[in-house]
């Protein structure tokens, strides 16, 4: 069987706002509960996802399960600066509120890379298999 390399192995780490799980080249980011995604917050979460992957670039699934809102400035650093060495982003959510936020990230933030809502993982993972190096 050929060395699957690095991005294959399975990494778990746990953050004040995130837990990472990388898995078969995949990246899951389960954002704890947060009342209101800041730019703060944004910011810090996107720092310990660069520090988590080492340089490395994968296809995320965003659990936003958990997040009760945004604000206008986390979106768009998410979409523009916080999409660094993400090649593409599965957004995970679970109520009409979600996925309306959800649409609203990816139509009027209009992230920089390949950007899907689902609301099963399962299908998230499938759709991201296509950007897996």
């Amino acid at each position: 069987m050929a060395n699957l390399g690095e991005s294959f192995k399975t990494k778990f780490k746990e953050t004040e706002h995130l837990k990472f799980l990388c898995q078969d080249g995949v990246m899951y980011c389960d954002l704890k509960e947060i009342n209101m995604l800041d730019i703060v917050i944004a910011k810090t979460c996107v720092k310990d996802r660069l520090e988590f992957v080492a340089g490395e670039s994968y296809p995320c699934v965003f659990d936003i399960t958990k997040v009760k809102q945004s604000t206008k400035e986390a979106r768009d650093y998410l979409a523009n600066e916080g999409n660094e060495l993400v090649s593409a982003s599965a957004i995970l959510v679970s109520s009409p509120v979600l996925r309306m936020m959800a649409n609203f990230y990816i139509m009027v933030n209009k992230p920089l890379n390949p950007t899907r809502m689902f609301t099963n993982r399962d299908n998230a993972t499938e759709w991201l298999s296509q950007f897996k190096r």
